[in-house]
């Protein structure tokens, strides 16, 4: 069954993330797949620009993988990533970016809530570095605006034994590493990207590190 046009609006982001760096935080990464975390924090940014966090997730990965290319997010933009940008980026074409920089990436979409066993599967893979694409809502702490949008993070670990996964989000100064539930973050990912007009998911790419 398709989740077109279904978002869960229950889920306020604030509310339902675990800040990394707290006793909390600390605790589930010490139980915790966390190999990407490890290659990615070190060379981790921040999204240069609004529309940017497709652009900055792919060039962490770049920087951890393929480290000679000096590729930055400004670089991405302007010799790949411009003409396959509309306010963001979409999945498909991200993963287009990332195969003209030289990493080939595989997509999985949700279409629905039985993508969760895969995913878990696909978490404990230790050689896989994973880019998440979901739609998020958050409150405005200055106007209580409420923020509705797609977005993209990336996967530093899992824990298996709570089923949350740790999230590596360039709007680092709204959202610094976090810890969120499988279970939502599916139901963040089976939505449907009107831009795409497909549900969002999620790509993998490959480590060849030893």
């Amino acid at each position: 069954m398709s989740s077109r046009n279904h978002f869960p609006n229950d889920l306020l982001y604030s509310s339902i993330i675990i800040p990394l760096f707290s006793p909390i935080g600390e605790e589930l990464f010490s139980k915790s797949f966390h190999s990407s975390y490890d290659y990615l924090n070190p060379h981790f940014e921040g999204q240069e620009r609004l529309s940017y966090c497709g652009i900055a997730c792919a060039c962490i990965v770049l920087k951890s993988l393929l480290p000679s290319q000096k590729w930055n997010q400004s670089t991405i933009y302007s010799n790949v990533a411009e003409y396959h940008m509309s306010n963001g980026i979409i999945l498909s074409k991200l993963s287009y970016v990332l195969q003209v920089c030289g990493l080939s990436s595989l997509i999985r979409y949700c279409e629905n809530e039985t993508i969760e066993e895969q995913f878990r599967k696909d978490l404990k893979e230790e050689k896989y570095f994973i880019i998440v694409n979901y739609w998020r809502q958050y409150q405005d702490k200055d106007n209580g605006y409420t923020h509705r949008y797609g977005h993209f993070s990336l996967v530093g670990g899992f824990n298996p034994i709570s089923d949350y996964v740790l999230l590596l989000d360039p709007s680092v100064k709204k959202f610094p590493h976090h810890w969120l539930s499988l279970k939502n973050l599916v139901r963040m990912m089976c939505t449907y990207d009107s831009m795409s007009s497909r549900n969002r998911g999620y790509l993998i790419i490959q480590s060849h590190i030893d």
